[in-house]
């Protein structure tokens, strides 16, 4: 996985009314935490919106603060959504030596033969849990479904990631499956039913 660079500056004022002077300046207040005592440090709005499109809290980031550099992970944030800016961010340090645990987003690819044939396609969760070191952590679960039928089901117990990635959901956990599609009784239908009804009394 690919590591994005982000700068960080130490910040000693903490509190409402600081927070949205920092806003307004263009900065976004931020904590790291991890086995340090955690940092308050502030992030330039305009670098952060470039080098994230989307938000995943699996994807690693050097964070350098001052002249040190931190590997983070993006463990919690506040979005003004009507402003479509970025409010807060929580980062959480790792240590490269030491396993980690994350949830990594599924991406589910292709149509399925069930849903071609008519099925409904019903994607129960959207992320696995995973245990691994922070260099094998992948930034996302492929699944081909394309062969996947009516009635049938992908388990996380169908997917394999290599004997460095261990994941945690239960083996039995459905991640998706198709549903038979349920016959449509049209009023067309109800009425040619009710008529022969009516025959067979007569």
């Amino acid at each position: 996985m690919a590591v994005k660079t982000l700068n960080a500056q130490l910040r000693d004022k903490n509190g409402t009314g600081e927070a949205r002077r920092l806003r307004a300046a263009g900065l976004i207040p931020a904590v790291v935490y991890g086995h340090e005592k955690p940092k308050s440090v502030t992030i330039d709005a305009q670098e952060f919106e470039r080098a994230f499109k989307h938000i995943s809290e699996n994807e690693i980031i050097e964070l350098t603060i001052g002249k040190k550099k931190h590997s983070v992970l993006i463990r919690d944030y506040q979005a003004d959504i009507l402003k479509n800016k970025m409010v807060h961010l929580d980062f959480y340090e790792i240590e490269t030596g030491k396993t980690l645990r994350t949830h990594v987003p599924i991406k589910l690819n292709g149509t399925a033969k069930g849903v071609r044939e008519g099925g409904i396609l019903e994607n129960t969760i959207h992320e696995l849990e995973v245990e691994c070191l922070p260099k094998d952590l992948p930034e996302v679960v492929e699944i081909d479904i394309t062969t996947l039928d009516a009635g049938h089901a992908v388990h996380v117990g169908d997917v394999k990631l290599g004997n460095d990635i261990r994941i945690l959901n239960a083996p039995e956990q459905v991640i998706a499956s198709i549903g038979h599609a349920k016959a449509v009784i049209t009023e067309e239908t109800e009425e040619q039913a009710a008529g022969e009804a009516v025959a067979e009394e007569e």
